[in-house]
Parts: structure tokens; sequence; C-alpha cells
């Protein structure tokens, strides 16, 4: 490879000099252009991308120091000498400031000259050599660049990682610096019963096209990492609300796959290392749900999907299940340990509260929005629940 090599400078005499006084093939350089001034020495640098220029400091129209802060900011790894018939220490320090490679007087020695690019030449060997070096393993990072998020996501949710590993591996692979706004956890519900999961690699399938379908499913720019093991897909979501898309990403899921499967939503908080409690919580909710009764299951899905409906009582969700209210009741309060009322108001106060983190919904709006029609009711509930009303809430929000 051949270096390119300009020579700016208004004496003639001194741009022959140089170029005559050296054996530019022997260092694999070659001389591009000459200048006459500053303003023609950042033109022809830009035009020949130049890879060493002589410069000197007292040119017309454009001084050096000048020429050489224009052209460090289109060709910063350019390297400057500096060429002056004044032993100035003024400029001297200026040109330090720039990171020039050296600073010679007039009348220049060759050999001298010859040391200095001998300098420059070894640079710039090196300096080539450390970028094809960043530049293979940067592609090798690239190839591997979802084996490498899916490891961190794993070992992050595992409580492997410090809050350093954590914050160095994000921004190593070019994630959001900040801790993820949501975990999704996925999984089949037909795993045991359905044939078509017998094989191992059939479930890794539908995991896949699950990953892939997600950005499309969400309509909304946003940053998602998935982790798939054995029979559970964690999915780490950032920038994006996922405020009462629970029931949207199951249907979609449905229509695409024809799969049904569970769905557990977890808004996560900053701290990085809440994250792996907030993920066993989950995991553990989602095994609990598999060792649930068929009606409980069912109950328990039909509420997260028609909650907001102020007429949802029990009577009405055991017609729609086909028992009876007390026997309903009574199955629900055996595998929750809770009774249907504080079922169905969980629900709703973790989805207003919610609402109150994500929008700029009004009050009332929000209580209408979780099913109630009276918004004293609704403010009454939110304090008994969460301790707090939710105007107060919400302003801590604020001041957080």
């Amino acid at each position: 490879m051949e270096w390119n090599v300009l020579i700016a400078d208004d004496e003639w005499m001194i741009r022959e000099g140089i170029r005559s006084s050296i054996d530019w093939a022997a260092l694999q350089m070659k001389v591009v252009g000459e200048a006459e001034d500053g303003e023609e020495a950042v033109e022809l640098a830009i035009e020949y991308q130049a890879d060493i220029i002589f410069i000197d400091l007292n040119m017309p129209i454009m001084d050096g120091i000048t020429a050489m802060k224009q052209i460090k900011r289109t060709l910063p790894h350019c390297k400057m000498i500096v060429i002056s018939g004044y032993d100035d220490f003024r400029y001297a320090q200026e040109a330090i400031r720039l990171q020039v490679e050296d600073y010679i007087l007039k009348p220049i020695d060759p050999d001298k000259l010859f040391d200095i690019l001998t300098d420059v030449q070894h640079q710039l060997e090196t300096e080539k050599k450390q970028e094809k070096f960043y530049d293979q393993v940067e592609q090798q990072v690239e190839r591997n660049r979802d084996r490498l998020k899916q490891r961190l996501i794993q070992d992050w949710l595992d409580g492997k990682l410090t809050n350093q590993d954590i914050q160095d591996q994000l921004q190593f692979l070019h994630l959001p610096i900040e801790s993820p706004s949501y975990l999704l956890l996925i999984k089949f519900t037909d795993d045991r019963l359905d044939p078509a999961f017998v094989n191992e690699n059939d479930r890794q399938i539908y995991f896949s096209a699950i990953e892939n379908m997600l950005p499309e499913i969400i309509h909304t720019p946003a940053t998602l990492v998935t982790h798939i093991d054995q029979d559970m897909m964690s999915v780490m979501i950032w920038n994006l609300s996922l405020v009462d898309q629970h029931q949207h990403i199951k249907h979609a899921i449905w229509n695409y796959l024809g799969r049904k499967v569970v769905l557990k939503t977890v808004e996560l908080a900053a701290d990085y290392q809440s994250v792996p409690n907030c993920y066993q919580t989950a995991k553990q909710e989602v095994d609990q749900f598999f060792q649930m009764s068929p009606i409980v299951k069912k109950a328990q899905e039909y509420i997260a999907e028609h909650y907001n409906d102020s007429n949802l009582t029990l009577e009405v969700l055991a017609s729609v299940l086909h028992v009876s209210s007390v026997y309903l009741s009574r199955m629900i309060k055996r595998e929750l340990g809770i009774s249907y009322v504080h079922l169905l108001t969980n629900l709703r106060i973790q989805r207003a509260k919610e609402l109150l983190r994500k929008t700029d919904l009004s009050i009332r709006e929000i209580a209408e929005y979780v099913g109630y029609d009276s918004q004293h009711y609704f403010s009454n509930t939110f304090k008994k629940i969460t301790g707090t009303s939710p105007k107060q809430y919400k302003h801590t929000l604020g001041s957080a």
C-alpha cells in the first residue's frame, strides 16, 4: 500500500526541496499534490485523502494552523508535519495541541526528514494493522451478535452479572444502557398435549417464528432481545409501553401460528439487579398456571381479557364458563389463595398503575378504562391496595 503525501508551502523551492530529497518509493509513499496556500491545502488534502501532509504555518489566504484544523475535522487520522521558518514557541504550542507528528525548521535537513517519515510510516502501518484487527473483531462480533445477546440475557436473568458487567455488555452489543422496560415470558399451553411438540426442534421453530413476528405485532419501534430456555421464551423490551398489549400479543400469536400461549408481562424497575428477582417471580407464576385446574386457567384468561368490563361479576364469569358461581369461587380460592374479587381487583389496580405511569389519561378516564363506573370507588380501592391515592401515586412518579 502506498501512502499519499501532500506538500503545502508558499515557497516553490521548499516544496521542490522536500519532493526531491526523499526516495518516496522506498517508504511506500507518493507525493499526490502540492499547495501554495492554506485554502488549496485543505482542498487537495480532502480530494486526495492525504495520509501525510507537510504544511507551512505562514501561508497566504489561510494560515497553516487554520488549515490543519479544517483538515483534521475531515481526515482525523492524517499525519501532520509542520515546517516553519520561525522558531516561535506560540506556533509550537498550537502545533502540539493539534497533535502534529513533528515540527521542523527551515532549512530542512534531508536526513532528519527521512527519519521523521520513517517513524510516520511505522505509525501508519501499525494503525492500519490495528484498524484491520478491529474490523475483524467487529465482523466476528456481528456474526455472533444474536448469540451474545442471548447469552447476556441468560446470565442476567440467572443473576450472574454485576452492574458493571451488564453495563459493559449492553454498550458492547449496542443495546440501550438503561434497564429494559418490560420482561415478557411466553410458554405454549399445549406442550405436553400436542404431538407437534414432541420434537424439541419443532418447539424451537415456533419460538423463532414468534421472535421474528414480535416487532410486527407490537407495531412500535422498540429494542427486543429474546432468550429461549427449553420450553419458555424470555423477551427483554426497551423503549416501549406494553400497557394493554397483553391480549393483542396472545391473539396475534394464535392468528399467526394457531397456538395458544401463556403470556406473562412484567414491568421492570430501573435497577439492573431487580431483573433476576422479577424473572424468578414471573416464572413461578407461569409454572403455577400449568398446575391449575382447567376451570381456573380459563377463569384467569377470561379475567385478563375482560377485566375492564364493569359488569364482570363472579356470576357472569361462572355463566361464561358453564359452572356454578359457588364452585368457581371455591376453586379460585383453593388454587390461587385469594377470592375472585381480590383477583379481579388486583389486576385492575395493576393495570391502573401502568396507565398512571405510562399515559396522560385523567384519573376518571383510567377508572373507566379498568372497569370502574365510579371514580370515587376506584380511588378508594386504589388507596386500599397501594396505600396511596391515584393522584398521590402520579405525583410521586413525577417527582421521582
